[in-house]
């Protein structure tokens, strides 16, 4: 049985494998945003690779072979009806042959309903020339004996299969660590044909595989020399007869690690497509807060107010297109990480009432419009600035800009002063300076005035008290009855 880790307990299953070099904790960005927005995921460590033993045996069909069993033995039910299968490169070409068999044969499991595959490898042999495939030998298939070469060797290494963007510096740091702890053997049998065994990366599967009917999603990186759009175009596309390729932007060979948030805005999007409905986990009340809203003190009225702030996350936007959502939820989790993702629910809902808080800065338009050139704004400044998308970016590049506008210094760009570009309908910087301090009012209104913040921080004022307030100053708190003991008034 393969080495696994598991993320999240609520709402469809993913499972995922990882790159050559990389393991389950490949993963951890993309996964803990998944666990947050109501998806469990699966993230398994193919033999030799992470804490997986090294069973010398790396042909592609023996590692389906060991992901199934994994599987198997873990919980069969959870894979008979709705779950997701993902892989990234060399995961990527085991995820396909898995697939095959499943289709084939599935008497133990059923097929996933659909198929996510980032920078994969193909069916068929890898388009890898010879002397790349030495380098990397000549760099990774055996420890040189110095720990400080190795680590740049393994630096080195990850930096190569990395875009224009860096990676955040502690999720470099633990890329770097899988490449370390890897077996150098499993590496090399990847690569080169070892005692008459082909290559994994060698191995044509191309017609046993042939075409697949199963919903897939294709990602591959702009700056992925090997196996970029073009290729992934031409080797891989062409097995699934429902097929998506999207390319992302200035992105490199490792997907998952550039680029978590951006792919998991996409993986929740694909499982909804396919009526896999996300779950996020509900946040029970404390005891004490749970008695406040049942009791008489609080009003039907007041009740019914509190609870309709705990809307589903992925209702069907009312205001913004799907594409604006991402971005929001982005802006969101960088303004309050972690917040509760039904906030930008909350938002849309909010927007989309006919009635409005009667204010707004005169320079700015009514507030759906302003949003929604808020957010072009964003995405223009990060394509001037990055060349990709606001969503694209790490959290401390997205911070980075806020901080920015904020300050005032983040407007349109020398073309969009003229009109011209992208940025053509950008705001001015004193506008998204207004702007954005019109986004942390609204988001500090609508994280503040949910229950659950309101739980954490003890705050009761809603309950009326009989006996009315006897003391109003800092630091004291006045105890109206057992019922309500431990909450500030």
């Amino acid at each position: 049985m393969l080495s696994y880790r598991t993320y999240g307990s609520y709402g469809p299953t993913i499972v995922l494998l990882h790159w050559l070099g990389g393991s389950a904790r490949t993963w951890t960005g993309l996964t803990s945003i998944l666990a947050e927005r109501g998806m469990r995921s699966l993230a398994i460590d193919l033999p030799g690779f992470g804490d997986s033993v090294d069973n010398s045996n790396y042909s592609v069909q023996s590692m389906a072979d060991d992901v199934l069993a994994t599987l198997c033995a873990l919980d069969p039910t959870q894979f008979c009806t709705g779950w997701l299968l993902g892989g990234h490169s060399m995961g990527g070409k085991v995820a396909t042959v898995l697939t095959r068999s499943l289709l084939d044969d599935s008497s133990t499991i059923s097929m996933p309903t659909g198929l996510i595959l980032v920078s994969p490898s193909p069916p068929g042999p890898e388009p890898m020339k010879g002397s790349k495939r030495k380098e990397m030998l000549d760099s990774l298939g055996r420890s040189t004996g110095d720990a400080d070469e190795d680590r740049k060797r393994a630096a080195s290494y990850v930096a190569g299969n990395v875009g224009k963007l860096p990676i955040e510096p502690a999720t470099n740091v633990r890329t770097e660590d899988d490449v370390l702890r890897m077996s150098r053997q499993a590496f090399a049998a990847w690569l080169i044909d070892i005692n008459g065994h082909s290559a994994g990366s060698k191995e044509d599967w191309s017609k046993r595989v042939g075409i697949l009917p199963i919903p897939t999603i294709i990602f591959a990186g702009t700056e992925d020399a090997a196996l970029g759009p073009d290729a992934q175009r031409e080797h891989t596309l062409t097995h699934f007869s429902h097929g998506e390729l999207i390319a992302l932007e200035a992105c490199g060979h490792l997907g998952p690690i550039e680029r978590p948030t951006e792919l998991a805005e996409h993986f929740l999007s694909f499982a909804q497509s396919l009526g896999l409905v996300p779950r996020p986990p509900a946040e029970p009340f404390s005891q004490k807060f749970q008695q406040v809203i049942d009791s008489q003190r609080t009003s039907p009225q007041t009740r019914a107010v509190l609870l309709a702030r705990l809307p589903e996350p992925f209702v069907a936007p009312r205001t913004f297109s799907e594409t604006e959502l991402r971005t929001l939820r982005a802006l969101i989790d960088t303004v309050i990480p972690h917040a509760s993702p039904n906030i930008a629910a909350r938002l849309d809902q909010t927007l989309a009432q006919p009635r409005a808080d009667g204010w707004r800065f005169n320079n700015l338009p009514d507030d759906v419009a302003a949003w929604r050139q808020g957010f072009s704004s964003l995405d223009a400044a990060a394509h001037r600035t990055h060349g990709v998308s606001f969503l694209a970016l790490s959290p401390s590049l997205r911070r980075a800009l806020l901080v920015a506008a904020q300050q005032g210094n983040l407007g349109r760009g020398p073309l969009g002063i003229l009109h011209l570009g992208e940025s053509a309908d950008a705001f001015s910087a004193s506008q998204m300076q207004k702007w954005f301090e019109d986004v942390r009012a609204e988001l500090t209104r609508l994280y503040i005035s949910d229950p659950r913040t309101l739980d954490r921080i003890g705050f009761t004022g809603f309950a009326d008290d009989p006996s009315g307030f006897t003391q109003i100053r800092l630091e004291e708190q006045h105890e109206t009855s057992e019922e309500l003991t431990g909450f500030a008034q």
